[in-house]
C-alpha cells in the first residue's frame, strides 16, 4: 500500500465529512490497497477501488510487515481511509468495521470472499497475494512463511462522490 496525505485528499476528506456529516477530527488516512509489484501494476489499484465502489470488495489483507516497513500506523475499528489510486488521486472513502491479525495459512474462506475478488475463493485469495507477499519479502529482505502475519480489515464504503 502506498500512503498519501496530500492537499487533494485532504481536500476530499473535507468533502465526505460535509456530503456525509462525518467528524472532520474522526482518525483517517489516505492511500492505497497495494503497491505496484508481486505480479500488479499501477491499474490494479483502480480495479480495485471500482470493486469497492460497487459493493463487491468489503475486505482487504496486508502483511503486518508492510505497516512496519511503510511507517504506517494500524488502523482500527471505526478509522476511515480515503482509498486512492496509485498516483494518489482521491477515490472514495470507507470505514473500517474489523481488523485482525492472522496467520496467512489461517485466513479464513469468509474473509476470502469479502475482499470480492475472483471467483471470491480461499484459494483464489491464496493465489492472488502469495506472489504479491512473496515479493515484498524479497524486496524487504525477508524469508517468506505461511505463517507470516497478516492484517484481514473489513469495511463499508462510506463516500463516493
Amino acid at each position: 500500500m502506498l500512503y498519501f496525505d496530500t492537499p487533494d485528499t485532504a481536500a476530499f476528506w473535507q468533502q465526505a465529512c460535509v456530503a456525509e456529516g462525518l467528524d472532520p477530527a474522526a482518525p483517517h488516512h489516505a492511500g492505497t490497497f497495494s503497491a505496484p509489484g508481486g505480479g500488479y501494476d499501477e491499474t490494479f489499484n483502480e480495479e480495485l477501488a471500482a470493486l469497492v465502489r460497487d459493493g463487491q470488495k468489503r475486505g482487504t489483507t496486508h502483511m503486518t510487515l508492510e505497516f512496519e516497513h511503510r511507517a504506517i500506523p494500524l488502523r482500527e475499528i471505526g478509522h476511515y481511509w480515503v482509498v486512492t489510486t496509485t498516483g494518489g488521486t482521491p477515490f472514495c472513502v470507507v470505514r473500517i468495521t474489523n481488523v485482525a491479525i492472522v496467520p496467512y495459512q489461517d485466513v479464513t474462506p469468509e474473509f476470502a470472499a469479502s475482499e470480492g475478488e475472483g471467483d471470491m475463493s480461499l484459494a483464489f485469495w491464496q493465489g492472488a497475494h502469495i506472489d504479491y507477499f512473496k515479493d515484498q519479502c524479497r524486496q524487504w529482505g525477508y524469508e517468506w512463511k505461511d505463517s507470516q502475519n497478516v492484517v484481514c480489515e473489513n469495511f463499508e464504503l462510506i463516500y463516493r462522490p
